[in-house]
């Protein structure tokens, strides 16, 4: 959508988007009392819905509710945006949408809205309800694990959200298959780390656990699973070290999401400085420059975490430029 992107895109909160939602049903209401000042009201309603989105974008009715003021206020172009923006969130191919745009879309704007949410719901709960009676393909949501882009934190948030449903519903296998694809393209999703994590511990792969919730404190400094693991273990076993990840374990794990993370990067030659402002002579240190430079935060983040754990200090101010990358994107 091409208004409200001021407004930095986090994990879903429910109560703000529920109460911009509130707020902007109550500027609607009062633009079909008022109609001196129905428009003006109804520019304050679609201000009010669009950041209710911005803020939960999980809930459909959000969406619902700001296509039905642009229909409103006869926005043609925003009811444009604002389909491709769902279908973004979704991780469909935009073409489905951009192929409309020669014809009027106004008269069938909210039925092409409830069809593609039938086809690919927001909510994880009914997405898997689908999954159980057969409308919708475990396999077919395998493949598009494998191959979707999931850089946009929205899609990789509701995805992984669907891949939790599969963890709780026995599919331990696939989840663990397909989780790392994830976080390959998003690792500032502390959620999925988390649930990763919980999933090795109900395996008793303590040490996969660990590192983990190593990954969480990175972006949730607050997060208490991985004291909780050592207290588990203090309490359990004689020697907390036997648990604790060596730095091969530490390089597989992070080389494996590398790799992942590699499958979405464009190849680029050139290098520039980026303000580090000093000669490059380490191999590794160029390729980090110019992951960064490109913005390429994923690969960079695997990458300069790795040569941290083997005891490169030099890469510390480029896994932080890394992570705050990632958490400004």
């Amino acid at each position: 959508m091409s208004k409200g992107n001021d407004l930095k895109v986090h994990f879903p909160r429910k109560g703000q988007g529920d109460r911009c939602r509130s707020q902007a049903l109550k500027f609607y209401k009062l633009s079909e009392i008022n109609t001196r000042e129905r428009y003006e009201n109804l520019e304050w309603a679609e201000q009010s819905a669009r950041q209710s989105i911005m803020y939960d974008y999980t809930n459909f009715q959000n969406w619902e509710l700001l296509l039905k003021l642009k229909l409103e206020l006869g926005d043609e172009s925003g009811i444009f945006s604002l389909l491709e923006d769902l279908l973004a969130v979704l991780g469909k191919d935009m073409e489905l949408i951009s192929q409309l745009k020669q014809i009027s879309i106004t008269s069938s704007c909210l039925d092409l809205f409830y069809s593609i949410l039938r086809r690919e719901p927001l909510n994880a709960d009914i997405w898997w309800k689908g999954i159980e009676n057969g409308e919708y393909n475990l396999e077919k949501f395998e493949q598009r694990c494998k191959k979707m882009d999931f850089r946009d934190r929205r899609s990789n948030v509701i995805f992984g959200r669907r891949l939790e449903r599969v963890r709780k519903n026995g599919h331990d296998v696939l989840f663990s298959e397909l989780m790392p694809y994830l976080l390959a393209h998003r690792p500032d999703n502390f959620e999925l780390w988390i649930e990763l994590g919980n999933h090795h511990e109900s395996l008793n792969q303590l040490k996969e656990a660990w590192m983990c919730y190593e990954q969480v404190l990175h972006f949730k400094p607050n997060d208490q699973n991985k004291n909780r693991l050592s207290n588990i273990i203090t309490s359990n076993f004689d020697k907390l070290t036997d648990f604790i990840p060596q730095k091969n374990d530490i390089m597989s794990f992070q080389q494996k999401l590398e790799k992942l993370a590699k499958g979405i990067r464009n190849n680029v030659e050139e290098v520039e400085e980026l303000g580090f402002g000093h000669e490059i002579i380490n191999p590794l240190e160029e390729k980090l420059i110019i992951l960064l430079n490109n913005q390429e935060f994923q690969e960079a983040f695997f990458l300069s975490r790795g040569l941290l754990s083997e005891g490169n200090d030099w890469a510390k101010k480029y896994f932080e430029h890394s992570k705050e990358g990632l958490l400004n994107d």
